[in-house]
C-alpha cells in the first residue's frame, strides 16, 4: 500500500495524524464562523452580522500576515508544539464564546485565534515536501491540500445544518472536535519538521519575486466573483443554488479524480506546461461564463475548469518544491502564503467595484485576463531562464 503513497514511510503516522489535526481545525474553523455565529451570535450573544463578520476578517488578517514568522516558528520551536498550541487556542475561542456578549470579546477571541493558526500551513507545506518520495514532490503537496481542504466544507454544512436549529448543540459539536484535534495534537507535542544540513549557496532572494504573482492572482481572480455567484448563476445563468452546487461538485470531482494523472505527469514531465495550461483553461473557463453561456455548456465548462485546476495545482506546487530554498523554507512558504491571503481579501471588494461599474459579468472578465496574464507570464519566464524542460 506505501508503494502508491507519495510521502515516504518513515514518519507517514505523524504526517497523518497532522493531516488529521488541521483538517479538524479547518472543518471547527468554517463551521465556528460560518456555520454557529449567523444563528448563534444574534439569538445568544445579542451580537449583529457586522461584529460577527469582523470577527472573521480579523482572524484571517491575523493568520496571513503572521503566516512568515508562523512558518519561522514552526521550524524553530518545533511543529507538533505550534499545532498544539493553535489547537487550545481555538478550544479556548469556543469555551469563551458563550461570555463574549460584547463584540470586542469575539474580536479579540478571532484575531487570537487566527494568530496561532499562521504557522500551521507554513509548517505542513514545509513537512509534505520534507517527506516527500523522491520524484513525486508535485504529487506529496498537491494531495496533502486535498487531503485538508474537505473539511472546510464538512465544517460549514454540518455545522450549519445544526446551528439553524440548535445553535447550543452546535456549539458542543464543535468543543467536541476541537477537544479531539486536542488529543491528537498532544501526541505530536515534540515533533519537529525535518531540517536538512545547511547549504553552501546563497539563495538570491530576487528569486522569490517570481512566485509573487501567481501566489497573489491564484486567489485573487476568484475572489473577484466568490461573493455573488449565486447571483450571478440565478441573474446571468437562470441557475437555481441546487443547480449551481452540482455544477461545483462536477468540477470539484473532476478535478480530484484527475489529481493522480496531473501529479504524476508534473512528477514525471516538469511542472511546466502544467502551470502555465492550468492557468490557460482557467481563464478560458471565466472568459466563457463571462460572455453568457448556453446552459448546455455549463457541465463541459465546470469539467474544463476542473481540468484546469487539476493541472495548476499540482504545477505550482512542484514549481515552489523545486524552486525554494531548503533553508527557513516555512516562513518563506508563510511569506507566499500572506501574498495569497492579501489576494483572497482584495478580491471580493475589486470584484464588486467592478459590477458596480460595468456589470456582473465584469468581474469574471477581469479575473480571465489575470489568469490569461499569468499564463503569459509564466511561459516566456520559463523559456526566457531555460526552465521549460527542468
Amino acid at each position: 500500500m506505501f508503494r502508491f503513497l507519495p510521502w515516504q514511510r518513515e514518519g507517514l503516522s505523524a504526517f497523518l495524524r497532522l493531516v488529521l489535526v488541521v483538517g479538524l481545525l479547518e472543518g471547527v474553523r468554517s463551521g465556528y464562523f460560518a456555520g454557529l455565529l449567523p444563528f448563534y451570535a444574534p439569538e445568544h450573544l445579542g451580537l449583529g452580522p457586522a461584529a460577527f463578520t469582523l470577527a472573521f476578517t480579523l482572524h484571517q488578517l491575523a493568520e496571513n500576515l503572521f503566516k512568515t514568522a508562523g512558518g519561522l516558528l514552526a521550524e524553530r520551536l518545533g511543529y507538533g508544539l505550534t499545532v498544539t498550541v493553535a489547537t487550545a487556542t481555538g478550544l479556548l475561542a469556543l469555551l469563551l464564546t458563550p461570555r463574549a456578549d460584547a463584540a470586542w470579546i469575539l474580536w479579540a477571541l478571532g484575531a487570537l485565534w487566527g494568530l496561532t493558526f499562521s504557522s500551521l500551513y507554513p509548517g505542513l507545506m514545509t513537512l509534505a515536501s520534507r517527506i516527500a518520495r523522491p520524484g513525486m514532490d508535485a504529487r506529496a503537496l498537491a494531495f496533502t491540500l486535498s487531503l485538508v481542504m474537505p473539511w472546510v466544507g464538512l465544517g460549514l454544512v454540518g455545522v450549519g445544518q445544526v446551528a439553524q436549529r440548535h445553535p447550543l448543540q452546535a456549539l458542543h459539536l464543535l468543543l467536541a472536535a476541537q477537544g479531539l484535534a486536542l488529543l491528537v495534537a498532544l501526541s505530536l507535542v515534540r515533533f519537529r519538521i525535518p531540517v536538512p544540513p545547511p547549504s553552501r549557496e546563497r539563495y538570491p532572494l530576487y528569486r522569490l519575486l517570481l512566485f509573487v504573482p501567481a501566489a497573489f492572482g491564484q486567489t485573487f481572480a476568484p475572489g473577484l466573483v466568490s461573493l455573488f455567484l449565486l447571483r450571478f448563476a440565478k441573474e446571468e445563468l437562470g441557475l437555481e443554488p441546487l443547480a449551481l452546487g452540482g455544477l461545483l461538485v462536477l468540477g470539484g470531482g473532476a478535478a480530484f479524480l484527475l489529481l493522480p494523472f496531473t501529479g504524476r505527469l508534473v512528477d514525471r514531465r516538469g511542472y511546466q506546461a502544467a502551470l502555465v495550461l492550468g492557468l490557460f483553461l482557467l481563464a478560458l473557463v471565466m472568459a466563457r461564463l463571462g460572455t453568457g453561456p448556453h446552459p448546455y455548456e455549463l457541465p463541459a465548462a465546470a469539467l474544463l475548469g476542473g481540468l484546469g485546476f487539476s493541472l495548476f495545482l499540482p504545477g505550482w506546487n512542484g514549481l515552489l518544491a523545486k524552486n525554494l530554498p531548503q533553508e527557513n523554507r516555512a516562513a518563506i512558504w508563510g511569506s507566499l502564503m500572506t501574498v495569497e491571503g492579501l489576494g483572497l481579501a482584495l478580491g471580493p471588494v475589486t470584484g464588486g467595484l467592478l459590477w458596480e461599474a460595468f456589470g456582473l459579468r465584469a468581474p469574471f472578465l477581469a479575473g480571465s485576463g489575470i489568469f490569461l496574464a499569468l499564463s503569459l507570464f509564466y511561459l516566456l519566464l520559463f523559456r526566457a531562464r531555460g526552465l521549460w524542460r527542468r
